[in-house]
């Protein structure tokens, strides 16, 4: 059975195929526009939080003590890119890493923290006396040579406690404590003090 609309009926039907048809396109198009509005804000999004993420910069001294010296945001420097701001800092011969939220960008300097600086400790250096700076362990800096004192003429006792100064981290931590309290000084007026009385050092 065929059944037959009416002239009215199908101009109803015709219109409302049309406004329809409007009504997906407009749908699909605020759907496009809302999808590039979104994808711009995710792009942005990582940008935006780069530039306010916190730089840490470190001295890391010759003792190991790290000293905290600058924090910073990355748009401080204007830089746009974790790339960009690796290689600006590796310039000035600091390594960057990234961390949760923070960057570190740390740099090895040769010189002891301001606690260490003051300190002293005897060792040997070509079968002499020797004066460095700094705690016991850390050889890097000869202040000065007692070259009156040759370490062979010592008490046997006394140079192996010299020996065992240059090997320090060699020894375990009760002739680590023996030593520091023999060998090593808070100033030069304690170690002034004991060269003075160096004959109580070989007993």
């Amino acid at each position: 059975m065929t059944c037959n609309m009416s002239g009215p009926v199908r101009a109803m039907l015709a219109v409302l195929v049309v406004l329809l048809l409007f009504a997906g396109l407009y749908f699909l198009n605020n759907n496009e526009l809302l999808d590039n509005f979104t994808i711009q804000q995710v792009l942005a999004q990582p940008a935006a939080q780069l530039q306010e993420m916190v730089i840490r910069e470190e001295k890391v001294h010759i003792c190991g003590d790290v000293q905290e010296v600058a924090r910073r945001t990355v748009g401080s420097l204007n830089i746009k890119t974790e790339q960009e701001l690796k290689e600006y800092y590796e310039a000035k011969g600091f390594a960057v890493v990234r961390l949760e939220n923070t960057f570190l960008a740390q740099t090895k300097v040769n010189d002891f923290c301001n606690y260490h600086n003051s300190f002293r400790h005897l060792g040997i250096h070509n079968s002499k006396l020797a004066i460095f700076q700094g705690p016991l362990g850390y050889n890097q800096k000869l202040i000065s040579l007692e070259e009156n004192i040759d370490v062979n003429t010592l008490h046997p006792g006394l140079q192996v406690k010299l020996q065992q100064a240059m090997d320090f981290f060699q020894m375990t931590p009760e002739t680590q404590a023996m030593l520091r309290y023999e060998l090593e000084f808070a100033n030069e007026d304690g170690l002034y003090a004991a060269l003075e009385n160096l004959d109580e050092l070989q007993e």
